[in-house]
């Protein structure tokens, strides 16, 4: 395969979300969707001028790192369980407090 550039700025350090199926571009926002079967490409944002003003850039959803919000919620949520079931947590503030760490966490990570 040869070298790939964003068509809109040249850029050829093209991101890929692979759980999706995207290829973007940081510097413009571009962004297409490709079929993996059939190798279709579907345009999802036409990208803008580096330095000029740009439509929402592409970005994949991640949490502290992990590939799927939900995945971080699930996994904060065991986490706080178990520290409750091995008391090592057990002030009622505590564990509230965390858990909202937790949902502020995921909603600013899914947006």
């Amino acid at each position: 395969m040869g070298e790939v550039t964003c068509p809109q700025c040249g850029n050829p350090n093209l991101d890929v979300d692979a759980q999706n199926n995207v290829v973007y571009c940081r510097r413009c926002g571009f962004a297409v969707r490709v079929d993996p079967q059939s190798g279709e490409v579907t345009p999802l944002q036409q990208g803008g001028a580096p330095g000029g003003p740009q439509a929402a850039v592409y970005r994949e959803h991640k949490v502290l790192g992990l590939a799927d919000p939900l995945t971080f919620f699930v996994g904060g949520f065991a986490v706080l369980a178990l520290l409750l079931f091995l008391k090592i947590v057990t002030d009622v503030t505590t564990i509230s407090m965390l858990a909202i760490i937790i949902i502020l966490l995921w909603w600013l990570g899914r947006r």
